[in-house]
């Protein structure tokens, strides 16, 4: 967990910003982050990172059209040495919040302010709260930090509130289960399709997520949420229907869970973090396929070094993330020995 002093440098930063621009991860806990932190600063632009692994130099022209003074990331485990470069050839300072376990290289440390919660990898949305803890936005930090599969400790404190939104029972079990049995893990899930969608659209979710005074702002169908719930609804039948596939697709005995798919969206994280919360004995691999390369989520027990691992003699192969989730991705041509790699380990596990 960051300390007191690094929680109070932060906020000097935010304070000290009158423009400044977030560019954030593209799910519920980079979004969350952004929305509290422009809440309670009353001003900021945001913008979703939606280039793997991490931020880079194409994101520059951003930097360009909203002439920042301050520039704030949140959630990203690497950022490209050339949009560090670019940002401070500009004089405007950065300033990095992350939780992943990752080593970053030492000259683009000493061009940021750098704060990684790392080991206790606290999600960038429970930092965010701890920076101003505003009671008004704990329903936000809830949502990115359930969104993150991470319970946190003012689940309790929420709950007395707001049962409604997520029973006492669900602070007691693990977070991975509140995901998909409480409302404010459906919220979660909302906004990880709601980010799924055109720019413009993404904007109109993130005005909506600053105005709303609950969680019932969003949850609720109205005029002004009728896009997000038709969206939600379109994707999550493709979900649906995509987990059926993937299961019927499984051998019972088999502690490997390896599916593929392709198509016009890509929901590799959503796919296996539910196949996991069914499947809990399965390692859970999903690889969405496009003319190039694979992207890969993977979750279960040990998923990082078995990620490492599978990847390590792969030409052009990418991967990391925590301990049980992770994400990789590898040339198209080499997805066949990426997938013997991952027998292989897990017939050593057994």
């Amino acid at each position: 967990m960051l300390t007191q002093k690094q929680l109070k440098e932060i906020r000097e930063h935010l304070e000290k910003a009158q423009n400044p621009l977030f560019f954030y991860d593209n799910d519920a806990d980079g979004l969350c982050s952004f929305t509290i932190l422009a809440r309670a600063l009353g001003r900021g632009k945001g913008v979703a990172v939606k280039s793997y692994p991490g931020l880079d130099e194409g994101y520059l022209r951003k930097v360009n059209e909203l002439n920042p003074d301050y520039i704030f990331i949140l959630d990203k485990p690497r950022v490209e040495p050339e949009f560090i470069s670019g940002v401070t050839e500009k004089a405007i300072p950065i300033v990095w919040i992350d939780h992943h376990n990752i080593q970053v290289e030492k000259e683009s440390i000493k061009k940021v302010s750098y704060y990684n919660s790392y080991p206790s990898s606290e999600p960038v949305t429970f930092i965010s709260q701890k920076i101003f803890n505003r009671k008004e936005d704990l329903w936000l930090a809830m949502t990115g930090c359930i969104g993150d599969v991470y319970m946190p400790d003012f689940a309790e404190e929420f709950t007395k509130d707001n049962p409604e939104l997520f029973p006492e029972q669900a602070t007691r079990n693990p977070a991975f289960d509140a995901m998909y049995t409480t409302e404010i893990g459906k919220l979660a899930q909302m906004l990880n399709f709601g980010l799924k969608d055109t720019t413009t659209n993404v904007v109109r979710l993130t005005k909506l997520l600053i105005g709303a005074k609950s969680a019932y702002d969003i949850l609720h169908e109205t005029a002004k949420t009728k896009h997000l719930h038709q969206r939600f609804n379109q994707l999550n039948q493709a979900h649906k229907k995509l987990v059926e596939k993937a299961e019927a697709q499984s051998e019972p005995e088999s502690k490997l869970l390896f599916f593929t798919y392709s198509g016009d969206t890509s929901m590799s994280s959503e796919l296996s973090n539910i196949l996991r919360f069914r499947n809990r004995d399965k390692l859970i691999i999903v690889a969405y396929k496009n003319q190039e390369k694979a992207n890969l989520s993977i979750r279960g027990s040990n998923a990082r070094n078995i990620t490492l691992k599978a990847i390590e003699n792969i030409e052009r192969a990418r991967g990391g993330g925590h301990e049980k989730a992770t994400g990789a991705q590898v040339p198209i041509d080499k997805l066949d020995e990426f997938k013997s790699n991952i027998k292989e380990l897990v017939k050593e596990r057994e």
